[in-house]
């Protein structure tokens, strides 16, 4: 058989015409052969085929441009228009709080839906420079939508807005009161030796393990940041001592110690033996109690009068009772001096022992503090860190704001709660300081510096977890944008 003829069989049998379509993807024709190694002499590879050209007459007519309108087409063939589609969450519980930017869907950053599949804490943390939209999140996402789901909130008001607390004419709405402290008396009073938080933070009925900061730890922290320094074993051993006796006369009367009385007891004990220290150390325990007692007795006095020094006051107790909106209005108290971090601290831990002595019930609970790096210094600032650390089994989920992160040194408490935080929402941030400093503390991806500083009113990048960030479109209602507007005092215009 002929050369000629051996290809043309080639080329017309069966193996061949299987063959073909290995060939096209090739480029091979069908006349041209690959170099087999039984061939006597190799020829290189023949190389693929030009494309095809453009035809004068058809470009003319538009045949290779666009269509102006659309085609008619199936819901199987569009399928191959869009390969990159990401994959929709099947998640429907919880509380949605926006439009994910990328896959068009509604994003929930509800920490109660979200914990056991995609976090195993329940804390957050809100991060960005003012104007952006941080409040307007926490309002809606964190306060108005927690009502719906059947969950406590309470408030940490430090922003003053006409003359009250930001969240009044919110709290008002809602037809729940608002519970406004003064220095000097005048408002409202969490007593620091409240029977409420227990001395070693134990409760009949709670649950094993979950034991809040007591009556001595927290004194104890508040002696620390008023006097500047840390106390002595002697006169921790003072301070205990004499805890436990004001308690024990304060509950035979039937009524709640003060720390007045805990001063004077330190300053002038009544025990000739040293108030329970013997004849061995009764005469040097009255110099153990000296400094704590004169620090107790300035705050009771001058620096705290009126706020922790009483009985709790009954429309705190009541306002836990009677609605699921609570609103602790701090905005009269001053920024500078211990006052309104020992406040927010006490409220913290007197909240906190109250959900341990009722964790039978299994409330949950949402806690807004809007102002965070208030609560984040100094030893007052170790206890309200360390009553977060309880947050799942006391179901108190704590959300957090913070405006410049590069402000706050490193190893404070406000570092510890923004690295605590299981979902972390970020606003955004002009300074490149505090952009550096967020993506490095939360690992983000690079090139994520560019993309804080061009976030816009209402964005925000979100971490969920070990989950990728993602891009987050805060939506509200018309009437959400009336309860949380902000602006009320740039503009002129009444809530």
């Amino acid at each position: 058989m002929p050369a000629n003829a051996a290809t043309s069989h080639l080329h017309t049998n069966g193996p061949a015409r299987r063959r073909s379509w290995s060939r096209r993807l090739l480029g091979i024709g069908p006349r041209e052969t690959l170099t087999t190694a039984t061939q006597s002499t190799p020829s290189p590879l023949v190389a693929r085929r030009p494309p095809p050209r453009r035809r004068r007459l058809l470009d003319t007519l538009g045949w290779y441009e666009p269509r102006p309108e659309g085609a008619w087409t199936t819901t199987r063939q569009a399928e191959a228009l869009n390969l990159a589609t990401s994959r929709r969450s099947v998640r429907q519980e919880g509380i949605a709080a926006g439009l994910n930017r990328i896959s068009q869907e509604l994003e929930i950053l509800d920490p109660f839906a979200l914990y056991g599949a995609e976090i195993s804490g329940i804390n957050v943390c809100i991060l960005g420079d003012i104007g952006k939209g941080k409040s307007s999140l926490v309002k809606s996402a964190f306060c108005l939508r927690q009502l719906i789901a059947g969950r406590q909130v309470v408030i940490f008001d430090k922003k003053p807005q006409a003359g009250a607390g930001e969240y009044t004419p919110l709290a008002r709405a809602m037809g729940a009161s608002s519970v406004r402290f003064k220095t000097g008396g005048g408002g409202a009073c969490v007593n620091l030796l409240d029977p409420a938080i227990s001395t070693g933070g134990e409760h009949s009925g709670g649950l094993d393990g979950i034991v809040p900061a007591g009556q001595e730890a927290l004194v104890l922290a508040v002696l620390e940041d008023s006097m500047g320094r840390t106390l002595d074993e002697r006169e921790k051993a003072a301070v205990g001592a004499a805890l436990e006796m004001v308690n024990t006369e304060a509950h035979a009367q039937g009524r709640a110690p003060v720390i007045r009385e805990l001063a004077m007891r330190l300053l002038e004990p009544k025990d000739p033996d040293g108030d329970g220290f013997g004849t061995r150390w009764g005469a040097r325990a009255l110099d153990w109690g000296l400094e704590p007692g004169l620090a107790l007795l300035r705050l009771a006095d001058r620096d705290l009068k009126g706020l922790v020094d009483q009985e709790t006051s009954p429309q705190v107790r009541d306002a836990l009772e009677s609605h699921s909106l609570v609103h602790f209005d701090l905005s009269a108290l001053p920024t500078d001096g211990p006052a309104l971090r020992i406040v927010m601290t006490v409220i913290n831990t007197w909240l906190a022992n109250r959900l341990a002595a009722r964790s039978s019930r299994f409330q949950q609970t949402i806690l807004i503090v809007e102002e965070g790096w208030h609560v984040a210094q100094g030893s007052t600032g170790e206890v309200f860190q360390a009553n977060m650390k309880l947050s799942r089994g006391l179901g108190m989920a704590t959300v957090s704001a913070f405006h410049h992160i590069s402000d706050l040194p490193e190893g404070s408490a406000a570092r510890a709660l923004m690295q605590e935080a299981s979902i972390v929402i970020l606003f955004g941030q002009d300074r490149e300081d505090d952009v550096r400093e967020t993506v490095r503390m939360y690992r983000l991806p690079p090139g994520t510096e560019e993309a804080l500083m061009r976030l816009g009113r209402g964005q925000a990048l979100v971490k969920i977890g070990a989950r990728d960030p993602f891009l987050l479109e805060h939506i509200r209602s018309p009437h959400e944008i009336a309860l949380t507007n902000t602006d009320t005092a740039v503009t002129g215009a009444a809530a």
